[in-house]
């Protein structure tokens, strides 16, 4: 089963028994199986019909609602789990500060190891660049980490990892594309418009596994509260970020998956095109539904799935929550 991602604009997806059909022009583009299906992805100017959306909310599937750039919008989905006891507990957790700063300080100190083993793990040969310097900067962090006594604190020395271990990050590539420093709204470069775009993949999923177990999602450990925002989905977020997203990035440009053809020059943004687009989205379903390697037979999109159980369990059971942690097995070959 696959999300279905329909970018082609002017389309128009439609309903025929229990098939989705996407139409542009009086011409079929693709007819698919719901039982293919696990969710909907509309990006930009594609027109869904009504018995289209009832079909999804009856048979529990998301439909998710993107602008043409790649910004989630929102999404339409079945009620959800009626676990009102649950949000109960993670009200309670959020409520004691220590616990709550407890969590925030495990989920940084999880990121901060597995961007330690997301450098430790790419092979370097060939790349005049001693990745140990930021290594050794973020091992330091950890111990900084520990007297932050304050969400504040703790989310500074998240700022200060983030911006050590994009240096290193930045050395990674082995393509004729540059990344210099991580920019959002806009991204400047095409990496950094495929990590947004890969990160925004990500959160809507996160986000969609929390709500079918009937979390707050506006109420994080880590990054609070503030007004429309899903808090409680960037926070798990973080523990994916190195592991599934930037391990990606690195394979799509460094094997020349991703090209200067598959980006092209809007007024003043650089965008990608529509085949771009296309591959991205391939090549991203392959990498979230394959098992992980040798080890992890289980999949990126069932390890979500389980994280979002293994919360469940932790708040419920008022214990620590156990973050996904990505063990460098080997130098991979891929990266």
């Amino acid at each position: 089963m696959s999300v279905i991602y329909v970018r082609e604009q002017g389309a128009y997806i439609k309903k025929i028994d229990k098939r989705i059909v996407i139409e542009k022009g009086g011409k079929i583009l693709a007819d698919i199986p719901l039982r293919s299906v696990t969710n909907l992805s509309v990006i930009g100017n594609v027109q869904v019909t009504t018995q289209v959306l009832q079909l999804m909310m009856q048979e529990g599937i998301d439909v998710s609602f993107f602008t043409y750039s790649g910004k989630h919008i929102g999404q339409i989905a079945a009620e959800s789990s009626k676990n009102i006891f649950l949000r109960f507990s993670q009200y309670k957790r959020y409520e004691n500060i220590d616990d709550r700063l407890k969590i925030a300080r495990v989920i940084v100190a999880n990121k901060i190891q597995n961007q330690i083993a997301v450098l430790s793990e790419f092979n370097w040969k060939g790349i005049e660049h001693d990745y140990h310097a930021e290594t050794g900067q973020l091992k330091k962090q950890l111990t900084a980490l520990e007297s932050a006594s304050t969400a504040n604190e703790v989310m500074g020395v998240e700022g200060i990892c983030s911006a050590i271990y994009f240096t290193g990050f930045s050395f990674m590539f082995k393509c004729k594309f540059r990344f210099e420093k991580r920019t959002r709204r806009p991204p400047k470069d095409p990496i950094n418009i495929i990590l947004s775009l890969a990160y925004t993949l990500l959160t809507k999923e996160v986000a969609a596994a929390l709500e079918a177990e009937s979390f707050e999602t506006y109420l994080g450990f880590l990054h609070g509260i503030r007004y429309g925002r899903k808090s409680l989905s960037l926070d798990i977020v973080e523990e994916f970020r190195q592991p599934v997203v930037d391990r990606l990035i690195v394979i799509l440009f460094n094997k020349n998956m991703l090209g200067e053809f598959d980006f092209e020059q809007r007024e003043e943004e650089i965008a990608l095109t529509e085949d771009g687009f296309r591959k991205f989205c391939v090549e991203y379903e392959k990498w979230m539904k394959k098992p992980v390697d040798k080890v992890e037979s289980r999949s990126f999109r069932t390890i979500i799935r389980d994280q979002v159980s293994e919360l469940k369990r932790a708040i419920r059971n008022n214990e620590m929550y156990k973050p996904y942690e990505w063990r460098c097995q080997h130098v991979s070959d891929q990266l």
